[in-house]
């Protein structure tokens, strides 16, 4: 009966606990517009708690520091899982939720820079004679508009400029910051038959499709093939392709997200005859292929 007693108490205090998670993720909501940075730190947190076996927020220094050294995963991982759980405990002091910060002190490691680990051509044509529906126009806006899954989950009915330029993709970047991408002609095929009312891509249970449900899927394929490559590869190509044709890295960040340009300057890019000279130049790479986007 004790042990029943201590086990219904322990629920008690989690329940509590997450309610301060909750709190917390609310207050996140009024910080942020990405959907994905508060579901992986309402995950993260949950997660974390689950390892303590205790409340979250009861977790003292020395608990943090055996938690972040038991880690078995990379150190970009451990950085981000440690991130959240610092914002989590900043908050909760600066709150009032508790009278110190135990995980001010828990270090983020920093992972070496990665090298671009582009997909070869000849590896990707094979992909790409694969490829079927949704997944041959993931990997074309991988590797012909630099998009990663997360952008490609979140296209939509909005995500569309027709210009008397030229077709351009309104992207949904990294961290809430949109950029401008222009449409090669031989992927414009490919953009307007995977529109559709609201979101563009969906799970085989008719939700929107997550980020993760476009790597995976994506990576399977190419696993399937033998090939040991993911989605976020078909990207680096774009990257290595753009700059190899244009040669001005400055387009080629603003192409792939890695700045955060303003807004006017999101309009410059949409007439840049420089950028959508190099993205045409590009798209010329991309074989003759049937964008059956419906299917499987």
């Amino acid at each position: 009966m004790r042990r029943r007693n201590e086990n219904r108490q322990t629920a008690l205090d989690i329940g509590m606990s997450h309610d301060l998670i909750t709190e917390h993720l609310g207050w996140l909501r009024r910080t942020t517009d990405s959907a994905a940075t508060i579901r992986h730190r309402r995950d993260t947190l949950r997660r974390v708690e689950r390892q303590l076996g205790h409340p979250l927020h009861e977790a003292t220094t020395e608990e943090l520091d055996t938690w972040q050294a038991g880690l078995t995963v990379s150190k970009s991982a451990v950085g981000t899982y440690t991130s959240h759980v610092r914002a989590f405990f900043l908050w909760a002091y600066r709150a009032g939720r508790r009278s110190d910060n135990p995980a001010e002190t828990l270090p983020i490691p920093k992972p070496k820079p990665r090298k671009p680990r582009p997909i070869p051509e000849d590896h990707l044509q094979l992909a790409l004679r694969v490829a079927r529906g949704d997944v041959l126009v993931w990997f074309v806006l991988a590797g012909w508009c630099g998009l990663r899954a997360g952008e490609i989950s979140r296209l939509s009915d909005d995500s569309v400029l027709d210009t008397e330029t030229g077709l351009f993709l309104r992207v949904d970047g990294k961290g809430g910051k949109e950029r401008i991408v222009p449409v090669p002609p031989p992927v414009a095929p490919f953009v307007l038959g995977a529109m559709r009312p609201g979101p563009w891509f969906r799970s085989p249970t008719g939700r929107p499709a997550w980020p993760d449900y476009v790597s995976r899927e994506s990576s399977a394929l190419l696993h399937s093939l033998g090939l040991p490559y993911t989605l976020h590869q078909l990207r680096h190509r774009f990257g290595t392709q753009h700059y190899r044709l244009c040669k001005d890295i400055r387009q080629t960040q603003e192409l792939m997200g890695h700045s955060s340009p303003a807004t006017t300057a999101l309009y410059t890019l949409v007439s840049s005859p420089a950028i959508v000279k190099s993205m045409n130049r590009l798209g010329k790479t991309l074989p003759k292929l049937a964008p059956d986007t419906r299917a499987a």
